[in-house]
């Protein structure tokens, strides 16, 4: 085995560092939930894991301030994302946090 075929072995079983991370929202439009992001998914994902958790707390904090129609509307269901889609773990108590939590059930309970 050549140095390259290992590294090809260890790169295929290795586990991945997250590429960046997303705010992952739900927000009611008519009578529906619908799923957003921040950043949008055709921008890049924040690098910053602890920089994208105090961006979702914010906009849950601001949400606590201002009647549901005022700003886009409610948002609920905030939480952090990896780049595939995949929650993370608050990095602040190490368990999976979800800021504003609907009535209904969020995609973060069927990860």
């Amino acid at each position: 085995m050549n140095s390259k075929e290992a590294y090809e072995i260890i790169d295929t079983g290795w586990a991945k560092k997250p590429k960046g991370y997303r705010v992952r929202f739900q927000r009611r439009v008519d009578s529906e939930m619908v799923t957003d992001y921040f950043p949008d998914l055709d921008e890049g994902p924040w690098k910053s894991q602890v920089a994208i958790w105090r961006m979702a707390w914010r906009l849950a904090e601001s949400r606590q301030s201002d009647p549901p129609e005022v700003n886009g509307g409610d948002l609920v269901n905030i939480y952090v994302v990896d780049d595939g889609g995949n929650p993370i773990k608050y990095y602040a108590t190490d368990q999976f946090e979800v800021f504003n939590p609907a009535d209904t059930p969020s995609d973060l309970s069927e990860a």
